[in-house]
């Protein structure tokens, strides 16, 4: 099964606390995931059964869970879960791959937290959460393609929601972002906040750059990507000048590359936006950043364990 999906009745998922098959999983059609997308995910890489930077999304995840009264009404936090050390999510996460066949190569991993069933409109305090964990192959981006930088499509009906800085299960402005581009013939979505700040693409975060120099978007309505605070980390490390600013279309002139980031590509040059060239990819920097990220991350990933 190594690098190949399961099918639906082989596939096993973490379900409230237990390793069930996918089939076996039970979801109510009133749980408020699945009714108002009220919920939260992550979404983190596996390479070789090992998932890398797990504290950083685990962290991230617990800080939306109280900014969206996702604590139950018992008075426990979102989930015993969630107040676990790291080592606890890293061990469950590795034994959902051991269990689908995923250790060697890369594999994909998502964490959700919904609602649940309760009744009311706002943001109700939840009984019992839905929580759970899937594992999944997952095909990188060859060499050719991080060599060859991707196409970036400005959306220009829409943008950014208020919501944009928690990683919500309200996902469907994002999936329609990234049909854009694939309609238009680009790999991403460029995406501005309501005031017309460069804020994000589709499915990561931007840093714009020049020799020894790097901005990230100061937009308060987009999410901050785990990826990018561990690559800017490496930028400081290497002295180089970090700053956060608001950016407009008509800032793109003055950089001379751009590179988008996540936590399953890591990083990915981008070559045109709109069918305009940028003036350079900087491609050996980004490999070596690259490599750098994710080997970090199999470190730390170690070091929970």
């Amino acid at each position: 099964m190594n690098g190949e999906a399961a099918s639906p009745t082989r596939r096993i998922v973490w379900w409230n606390d237990r390793f069930v098959p996918e089939k076996d999983v039970r979801l109510s059609p009133f749980d408020r995931g699945f009714l108002f997308g009220d919920g939260l995910f992550e979404t983190l890489r596996a390479d070789d059964g090992r998932p890398l930077y797990v504290a950083d999304h685990v962290q991230r995840l617990g800080e939306a869970v109280r900014h969206l009264r996702l604590e139950e009404a018992s008075g426990e936090s979102a989930s015993r879960s969630l107040l676990e050390a790291p080592w606890v999510w890293r061990d469950r996460i590795a034994k959902l791959l051991a269990r689908n066949g995923l250790q060697r190569g890369p594999a994909r991993i998502k964490i959700i937290i919904s609602r649940g069933v309760v009744p009311g409109l706002g943001l109700p305090r939840p009984a019992a959460l839905t929580r759970l964990i899937l594992a999944e192959p997952y095909m990188p981006p060859s060499l050719e393609d991080y060599a060859r930088g991707w196409t970036l499509r400005t959306l220009r009906h829409g943008w950014t929601p208020p919501t944009a800085c928690f990683k919500s299960l309200s996902y469907l402005f994002y999936l329609w972002a990234r049909q854009d581009a694939a309609d238009a013939g680009c790999d991403e979505s460029l995406v501005y906040d309501k005031d017309g700040r460069i804020a994000e693409t589709a499915t990561g975060s931007l840093v714009f750059l020049n020799e020894g120099r790097c901005v990230v978007s100061a937009s308060p309505h987009r999410l901050k990507g785990t990826a990018e605070a561990r690559v800017v980390a490496l930028f400081r490390d290497d002295g180089w000048i970090v700053k956060e600013e608001d950016l407009s279309a008509e800032n793109l002139a003055r950089f001379d590359a751009l590179w988008m980031t996540n936590a399953l590509v890591g990083i990915m040059p981008i070559r045109a936006i709109d069918g305009r060239p940028l003036p350079r990819l900087f491609r050996s920097r980004a490999a070596r950043y690259r490599d750098l990220f994710f080997r970090r991350g199999a470190e730390n990933s170690l070091a929970t364990m």
